[in-house]
């Protein structure tokens, strides 16, 4: 089921202008009893104001009546959330929540926000089918699942009961296959770990291996000169910087005999 249940269908967004009085903050500035600035003879001062509306219909009956609103009264106050009418409350709530998605696009210059699977993935419509359910602001497979029994017959589609059918049962088959989806991809993700934990085993039996190796092998002829030359220097012998393994140990054995 859709997270919320809609209440009202979003029909369009206009905006005007209104000369309006300005909130003050009674520390501040001079305010009347309702916090409005005034000036120094009482008068309320006003401003050039942007006035948002919204045209909406309840959702059972979009094209029998609609309704246009300012913006601002019907964004739930703190106040009303706080009061004791929690019927009144809940019900602004709700219509909000239907409303503002829609407004935050319409302020941002943007279509209305699809949250769901959009009509033009389904086989199930046609694109003049999708073009009728927009109209009721039904833009996704979700929302035709979703439609009340109160709207069906007020969509001018034939079939609609059909329709809403389909519609949970291609949801329904497309959770299937991204679940499998989803098991298929942790397989192989389990599986490259495997390969890369069975990598990591082979080097590290190659470079254990090599480590042996050298071990047994006894120090190398760097080795066997670095520790020819430091017998020399204690001993006073001097030598050539660049003289081999027989040569640095011929010095030492002369000095022995």
């Amino acid at each position: 089921m859709a997270e919320t249940a809609r209440l009202v269908l979003v029909l369009g967004f206009h905006q005007t202008f209104e000369r309006l009085p300005i909130k003050g903050n009674p520390l501040m500035d001079d305010v009347d009893a309702q916090g409005f600035i005034v000036d120094e003879k009482g008068k309320r001062k006003l401003e050039n104001t942007e006035v948002d509306w919204v045209t909406y219909a309840p959702i059972h009956s979009p094209t029998a009546s609609n309704t246009t609103e300012r913006i601002r009264h019907l964004k739930p106050s703190g106040d009303l959330l706080e009061s004791e009418n929690a019927g009144k409350a809940e019900f602004m709530v709700k219509r909000w929540a239907s409303i503002e998605p829609h407004y935050e696009a319409w302020k941002a210059g943007n279509a209305a926000p699809t949250h769901g699977t959009p009509l033009s993935v389904w086989p199930g419509v046609s694109t003049a089918m999708a073009d009728e359910l927009k109209k009721y602001t039904i833009r996704t497979v979700e929302e035709v699942r979703d439609i009340p029994e109160s709207m069906l017959d007020r969509i001018r589609l034939p079939n609609m009961r059909a329709l809403r059918s389909s519609a949970a049962a291609f949801l329904s088959n497309m959770e299937i296959s991204q679940a499998a989806e989803r098991e298929a991809d942790r397989d192989q993700e389990m599986e490259l770990l495997r390969q890369e934990l069975q990598d990591q085993r082979e080097q590290l039996a190659a470079a254990m291996s090599l480590l042996e190796e050298k071990s047994s092998a006894g120090p190398s002829d760097e080795d066997r000169k670095a520790q020819l030359r430091a017998q020399l220097d204690a001993k006073g012998i001097p030598y050539h910087h660049k003289a081999g393994l027989s040569t640095l140990q011929a010095l030492l054995d002369d000095e022995a005999a």
